[in-house]
């Protein structure tokens, strides 16, 4: 329940004490004259009614905040929660009218300037709540007690049972020269989701009244990024985590002496999980560095130690060159050397034409050619390991990297150790010359920490600007530096490692000449080694052999 939205008249006699309340799940109602939740105020109305919302007068929530301040305050035994811990903090409790004696709503009062402005109102049976008076600026649920108190320590729950409950454990527990000490404990008003917004505008006057503040908030997921949250606004408060989900499960559970050792003594600040001390790597460290996988080249093996998981890599070439040949030779091998399932996003080109590509390196066949005989055998020889290894992506000439990533991590659940993207400029189509180093820059961080968090390897395919006029073509053997890779030379220094293929296809030359290739070291984070692999494209295979 939420606003009241109207009043109508009830089955007990009064006229206007069903006050009608809009929350997510519609229409409730509630009683004020006999305390009586109504759970369908208008099933004798047409269909789709809608009241006309009313706004309360002054004097109208001055009079409902006086009638709930005339109600008792009675223990509540379903949460073993005793009458002199809703009296301390002003909490009532509203009864049945059938018997005068079961609770039926519990009313939780919250001030500001040391006047109860509001009343939060949850019924018992159902935990549906409503409020009654002005939410503007109200203090922590319990403050004026708390502030009392004269404690230097503030205890703060997340919700208002909890509040009470801790306050129960502390009393319980407490012994020798703390026995009649009266601990300071409040609760925010609107639980986890608000503890930043709520904490931030009460910092200064939290910090006036009280010299340590302990948050003993929910071991929930909720409740423990509500303790990451407030600890950057107030990094020297403490965190208690309790043996149980909150202060009243604690209590209602019969752990109150965990819970209260968790709040009196072990309360501490949380542990800053970025920083690593050399004791918690000693032991892991110590294991000798180890070769990663081969690669179809041996040069390239020896240079980079082998591929390991866990690093990005980034290769550029002009166009024609043979990029594809290299990607399509990778993918291949892997596959069939070292049994990886392999993902392949290539925007650029159909998954027909992917999935052929790779069969013929690993068969040594054509199967893209027509000019050349379709070997069935050889074909279904292929597909029995790429079905199983080889993973591309449904689309053709559009991905962007908010939604690739999410398909990288899909990938790597299903056991894809390597993800192979050509080309990285169509991640930032669309995008202005100005706005693509920064985006692809930011993308080369996300997947160095993507490969890490994944235990993958993630390479990056690009094509290369074009030369500066007058200077030597790429097909004519031009030479690469990383300032020449599409996209962003900022990218190529965040891998790990950056690689160029450049070579001279000058029909004066001979054949042989032509399809030679040099894949070079332009960067090398690991081992600094700088490197050049002279490969030889093969017509009558398809693969790039190192010479």
């Amino acid at each position: 329940m939420g606003n009241c939205v109207e009043k109508l008249p009830h089955s007990c006699g009064s006229q206007d004490g069903l006050q009608v309340f809009e929350g997510e799940d519609g229409y409730n109602g509630y009683c004020y004259a006999c305390n009586t939740f109504v759970p369908d105020p208008y099933k004798n109305k047409p269909r789709g009614y809608k009241p006309t919302v009313i706004r309360k007068s002054d004097e109208q929530i001055a009079q409902e905040l006086a009638d709930i301040n005339e109600c008792v305050s009675i223990g509540l035994p379903e949460r073993k929660l005793h009458v002199k811990a809703l009296e301390h903090f002003g909490i009532k409790v509203g009864v049945s009218e059938k018997d005068g004696k079961t609770p039926t709503v519990t009313y939780f009062p919250y001030t500001r300037d040391s006047k109860v402005v509001k009343y939060k109102c949850v019924l018992i049976a159902n935990k549906k709540m409503w409020s009654v008076g002005d939410s503007a600026d109200i203090d922590l649920f319990g403050w004026e007690q708390a502030i009392k108190t004269g404690e230097r320590r503030l205890y703060i729950t997340e919700g208002e049972y909890d509040a009470a409950a801790l306050f129960t454990i502390i009393k319980k527990h407490n012994t020798g020269d703390f026995k009649d000490m009266t601990p300071a404990v409040c609760s925010l008003p609107n639980g986890a989701g608000q503890a930043k917004a709520v904490i931030s505008k009460l910092l200064p006057k939290i910090k006036r009244h009280f010299q340590e503040v302990v948050l003993v908030f929910d071991t929930d997921q909720a409740g423990r990024k509500a303790v990451d949250d407030v600890m950057a606004i107030a990094p020297k408060w403490l965190d208690a985590v309790l043996p149980c989900k909150d202060a009243n499960s604690c209590l209602m559970e019969g752990h109150s002496k965990a819970a209260f050792g968790a709040v009196r003594f072990r309360a501490a600040k949380p542990k800053n999980t970025r920083l690593v001390w050399g004791s918690e790597v000693h032991d892991e460290a110590k294991k000798p560095a180890a070769w990663g996988l081969s690669y179809p080249y041996e040069s390239l093996t020896k240079a980079t130690r082998g591929l390991r998981f866990g690093e990005t890599s980034y290769y550029a070439a002009g166009e024609k060159m043979g990029k594809s040949e290299v990607v399509n030779d990778f993918t291949a091998w892997f596959i069939r050397e070292h049994n990886l399932k392999v993902m392949v996003a290539k925007p650029e080109e159909a998954n027909n034409k992917t999935y052929k590509m790779v069969l013929s390196k690993l068969t040594g066949k054509f199967f893209h050619d027509p000019s050349k005989a379709f070997d069935e055998e050889a074909y279904e020889r292929g597909g029995v390991l790429a079905k199983t290894h080889l993973c591309m992506l449904n689309l053709y000439q559009h991905v962007g990297w908010d939604t690739l990533k999410g398909d990288v991590i899909a990938a790597a659940a299903e056991g894809v150790k390597l993800v192979i993207i050509d080309p990285i400029t169509n991640l930032t189509n669309g995008m202005s010359n100005s706005d693509i180093d920064s985006h692809l820059k930011g993308v080369a961080q996300e997947a160095a920490a993507m490969a890490m968090d994944l235990d993958i390897h993630i390479m990056f395919f690009c094509h290369l600007n074009k030369p500066p006029k007058g200077a030597t073509p790429w097909d004519r053997g031009g030479k690469i530096t990383t300032d020449y890779f599409a996209g962003s030379s900022a990218m190529a220094r965040s891998c790990n490692y950056a690689l160029g293929l450049q070579g001279n296809k000058d029909p004066e030359l001979s054949l042989e000449e032509r399809n030679m290739r040099q894949l070079i070291m332009l960067a090398d984070r690991e081992f600094g080694e700088s490197v050049t692999v002279d490969l030889y494209w093969d017509c009558n295979t398809g693969l790039f052999n190192e010479v």
